[in-house]
């Protein structure tokens, strides 16, 4: 029992020294950097420059090299423990002293494959975006910036955050929408580590120009940008800035709250408008004007003479009274109660069937 003790606690350090270097071994701990050319370069030389390019963010791939030395490392250990769990008759000590070696050089194969598939899909970008300085490569540094955080990298990430608003910059695209989200992005993350960090404040600056920029139609994006900037000053001990901020944001709102308004009024009056020139009431609800527009165009399919002209209803959008003309030329008007669920059951035959 005491050698078969010792086997286990062999396997147990195994682990945990795997488990160790695995961590160290993720991401490479260079500091090569991401600036592209910023002199202009022609066309015939863009491939060129994009290769340049991709070899910028070096900074941002998983370390192969880390993972062979640790593969050299736990790979001997790993055939050694199993064969002597085996020896004392541990079976599975024999999946270990196999399986353990494989996976491990899987671990290094995957890394630098991974590596090869987002320098070429950087290469790419690149050059379908004209070249380093563009929105296109931007966005495809944000997305290998979004993979590195979702594989919790993130210093890689906060690195490739702020190399995609550099670019941005240079593209002219500083203050866009692109630029609006990595930096609220970028903004998380470095409130993970650091929440008091003064480079937040320009951040959410740069975000707030941003929304400015887009006018009545990002209102609302812009009211939660300035509330969120607003906490982080008060929490920053700046309360008299978040005082500002906050005042602003309830301001805008409200401004973003009658904007809506404005747009949900225009919207249900351009569904209250009659395709069949009927005119109609204020309250009325779109679904009964389209009853009454298919009505006058059965009428006019069927070559009978009898038209609706106007509609009223309640306020709750129900047709209240009609107005129409039967085919015998007589104009009358019908009115309905609240009760009635169908009014076109009754307007239906006092125009579309001729009088005697």
């Amino acid at each position: 029992m005491g050698r078969m003790g010792r086997a286990g606690r062999s396997l147990g350090a195994v682990v945990m020294i795997g488990l160790t270097l695995m961590g160290c071994a993720t991401t490479r701990g260079g500091v090569a950097s991401s600036e592209p050319p910023t002199e202009p370069a022609g066309p015939a030389d863009t491939a060129h420059r994009c290769e340049d390019f991709t070899k910028g963010f070096r900074h941002a791939e998983k370390s192969v090299g880390g993972r062979v030395a640790a593969s050299a490392i736990l790979a001997p250990l790993m055939i050694g423990v199993g064969l002597g769990s085996v020896a004392f008759g541990n079976v599975q000590g024999l999946a270990l002293a196999v399986q353990g070696p494989v996976a491990m050089g899987r671990w290094t194969a995957e890394a630098s494959q991974n590596n090869k598939e987002r320098s070429d899909g950087l290469r790419r970008a690149c050059e379908a975006g004209g070249g380093p300085d563009t929105v296109v490569a931007a966005q495809a540094v944000r997305d290998l910036a979004q993979t590195r955080e979702r594989e919790r990298s993130t210093r890689d990430a906060i690195r490739l955050y702020r190399d995609t608003l550099a670019i941005l910059d240079r593209a002219g695209a500083g203050e866009s929408e692109d630029a609006a989200s990595t930096a609220l992005s970028l903004i998380s993350l470095i409130e993970r580590g650091t929440p008091a960090d003064p480079e937040i404040a320009s951040l959410y600056e740069r975000v707030v120009r941003a929304r400015e920029s887009e006018g009545d139609a990002r209102l609302g994006d812009l009211s939660y940008t300035l509330a969120r900037y607003g906490r982080w000053l008060r929490l920053a001990g700046r309360p008299a800035e978040a005082d500002v901020v906050e005042a602003r944001a309830d301001s805008v709102y409200r401004d973003a709250t009658a904007a809506e308004e404005r747009t949900r009024a225009a919207s249900l009056a351009q569904e209250r408008t009659s395709s069949a020139d009927i005119v109609v009431g204020e309250s009325c609800a779109p679904a009964s004007v389209k009853a009454l527009d298919q009505l006058n165009q059965e009428t006019t399919a069927q070559g009978v003479t009898g038209r609706i002209h106007a509609v009223d209803c309640d306020a709750a959008g129900q047709i209240s009274a009609v107005r129409l003309t039967t085919p015998s030329g007589t104009s009358d008007e019908l009115t309905f109660t609240p009760d009635e669920a169908d009014p076109t059951a009754r307007i239906r035959p006092a125009f579309l069937t001729a009088e005697p």
